[in-house]
């Protein structure tokens, strides 16, 4: 039986209200970090920092990146700890805020509280990180779990531009392990130890218990091969979290 023509509009209305409901779903739907990060590789770089005494390769990098959305004001950042001595990337983060005002307040004075920083530019920034990863891998150790989202605004960057020279390593050029308070520093030195032997590289730790430098006395590195199979990969480094801003 045809519908009357009130029923014909009371149908139509009730049609522009679902396709309302499911325009305003999809437009709150949350997107994940990693998809606004790619967003904010169409941004123009805003600033990059580093650390004041980058250039020694026995300091830490934080090697800060941030992008401006030139409409909204919106910015993204990515920090990145880099180790060139011997670790490469130990951990990253990104984080976003309302604008750049937020950002120099929330998270390079966050930072400035440790350590003096200084402005470089983008292909440089990205060549500190490369050259510690790639360091780094040598000796099997692998980048930070969240180097993977961290590191999306630093994809168009092009580090073989950059004529400076970064140098790596410790004395001799040999590895120069450093224990932070969040290193496991037995696995760590243990696939030091299989890479290299125990006169390839240097260390500086607090404490190295047995199962590391203790056995090398009875020539069991296999026993150490198996301790120190994935040093990094165990949650034993620091995850810095700070506020999205917003």
């Amino acid at each position: 039986m045809p519908k009357s023509r009130r029923e014909q509009k009371r149908a139509r209305r009730e049609a522009r209200r679902k396709e309302k409901r499911k325009a305003s779903r999809s437009r709150s739907a949350p997107r994940s970090r990693r998809t606004m990060l790619h967003e904010a590789l169409n941004w123009p770089v805003m600033e990059c920092w580093v650390n004041e005494d980058w250039e020694d390769p026995a300091a830490l990098n934080q090697v800060v990146v941030a992008r401006r959305n030139p409409m909204t004001g919106v910015v993204y950042a990515s920090v990145i700890l880099v180790d060139r001595a011997c670790l490469g990337v130990k951990n990253a983060y990104a984080s976003n805020f309302v604008d750049a005002g937020q950002f120099r307040r929330e998270l390079l004075s966050h930072i400035r509280q440790s350590q003096e920083l200084v402005r470089i530019n983008f292909n440089l920034a990205a060549a500190i990180v490369e050259a510690g990863l790639e360091y780094a891998a040598q000796f099997g150790f692998r980048p930070h779990r969240d180097y993977r989202d961290a590191s999306i605004l630093l994809k168009d960057a092009n580090p073989g531009a950059v004529d400076v020279e970064i140098p790596v390593g410790g004395e001799d050029g040999k590895p120069f392990f450093v224990a932070g308070p969040y290193d496991n520093v037995d696995r760590i030195i243990a696939k030091l130890l299989r890479q290299l032997g125990p006169d390839g590289f240097h260390y500086l730790a607090p404490t190295v218990e047995e199962t590391a430098l203790d056995l090398l006395d009875e020539g069991d590195w296999e026993l150490i091969e198996e301790d120190g199979e994935e040093a990094l990969d165990d949650g034993d480094i620091i995850d810095i979290e700070l506020s999205d801003g917003g």
